[in-house]
């Protein structure tokens, strides 16, 4: 049987959860049944080596600004290159992909054409035009939580029949508990509880409210240092807030970092302080570490964490809770080690990448039949609402 020929795009391969993904996908898709590719409409990003690595062909369709008329013939041109790859599957990421890769598809005449959901981005303008005209252009549009699609059936009025929730998944092999080592030394960190987040964004991410949370816990608990990993830096507004709160010398930005499983293993407590999200890949590596997690309750953070069970959640853009659950589970060390195990075993059997990649292919031997066939491509059942 042939394989079925299958072309992700992504506007940019920086370090974030939508790129990650497509890391698992590329590395983890079944080469038997599927031959895949990724087109990235920049050229640009920390991940374009890592996705070659994976063996699967890479493109870029050399594009700039979307609105400027340069990016009509880069349209064109990525028509053109599905047309001769003679392409099965186009599934398309983030908004920029989701507009251009499913416009060029559907000029292109691929079989089957999605789009994929993974945050809760209020869209203004022509983004929320372009966001519902992907929508309606794609077969089906797949999200990586509950929340995200209700919010996207909301705010961007896709039919719930037409979507698909696959949650997210990582790979529970590399991140597992380490043997004991003094993981805090390394990362170049005194003895004494550390608490951090993994982001790279500053406001959205809250990584103020973080902060704000941590100059209330050292009132408590002087020792604690807080560690914000990814490509935070020290720029006037943050630089006046961590003077404000006398954390010039118990906070480090570390940057990003190749060797995430030895740094969450010197974190006692993995916070989540975001305004919104769709499913945090970080919480799930920090969940899989055996991390205790300390979450706000946005998007889909509740599907994964159980509030009592594998860490807390608490309400967004407020320092007081977060502060507050972050100093429960520092004074119980017991009780925080009882959350960490639990969290790894929630993660494990439900939001393994294998497990996810599974769903995918599934999903796509289910709608390409019908679509190869000239018809109506129905969403498996369990879909709906």
């Amino acid at each position: 049987m042939s394989r079925s020929r299958i072309l992700y795009t992504v506007n940019r391969m920086d370090v974030g959860g939508s790129q990650t993904h497509l890391l698992q996908v590329l590395r983890l898709i079944d080469r038997s049944r599927f031959e895949p590719m990724l087109c990235c409409l920049t050229g640009r990003g920390a991940l374009l080596d890592a996705a070659r690595e994976t063996g699967a062909t890479v493109i870029s369709a050399g594009f700039g600004k979307l609105k400027t008329p340069a990016s009509l013939p880069s349209v064109l041109r990525l028509t053109a290159f599905m047309r001769r790859q003679r392409l099965d599957i186009v599934h398309n990421y983030l908004l920029r992909a989701n507009v251009v890769g499913t416009l060029a598809a559907r000029a292109a005449r691929v079989p089957l054409v999605l789009t994929s959901k993974r945050g809760c981005h209020h869209r203004r303008g022509l983004e929320l035009v372009g966001a519902r005209y992907s929508n309606w252009l794609a077969d089906c549009v797949t999200t990586n939580a509950e929340a995200v699609r209700d919010f996207v059936h909301v705010d961007e009025r896709c039919p719930l029949d037409k979507m698909v929730v696959i949650p997210s998944g990582i790979d529970t092999d590399r991140f597992a508990p380490l043997p004991a080592d003094d993981y805090k030394a390394r990362l170049g960190l005194p003895p004494g509880p550390v608490v951090g987040i993994v982001t790279r964004m500053r406001v959205r991410k809250g990584v103020e409210e973080f902060l704000r949370a941590i100059a209330v816990v050292r009132q408590q608990r002087p020792d604690v240092r807080a560690v914000v990993v990814g490509e935070v830096e020290r720029e006037p507004v943050l630089e006046a807030l961590i003077e404000e709160l006398g954390l010039g010398d118990h906070l480090h930005l570390i940057g990003r970092r190749s060797d995430m499983p030895e740094v969450l293993s010197a974190f006692d407590v993995f916070v989540l302080s975001s305004h919104d999200e769709g499913m945090s890949n970080a919480i799930l590596e920090a969940m899989a570490m055996r991390r205790p997690v300390v979450a706000t309750d946005v998007g889909g953070t509740g599907e994964v964490v159980q509030h009592g069970r594998s860490g807390y959640l608490v309400a967004a853009k407020d320092p007081a809770p977060l502060a507050a659950a972050i100093a429960r589970v520092l004074a119980d060390p017991s009780a925080a080690a009882a959350l960490g195990a639990c969290g790894r075993e929630i993660v494990v059997n439900q939001f393994s990448a294998r497990a996810m990649v599974r769903r995918m292919e599934d999903l796509y031997t289910h709608l390409l039949p019908a679509r190869r066939a000239g018809q109506q491509a129905r969403v498996p059942l369990q879909a709906a609402r």
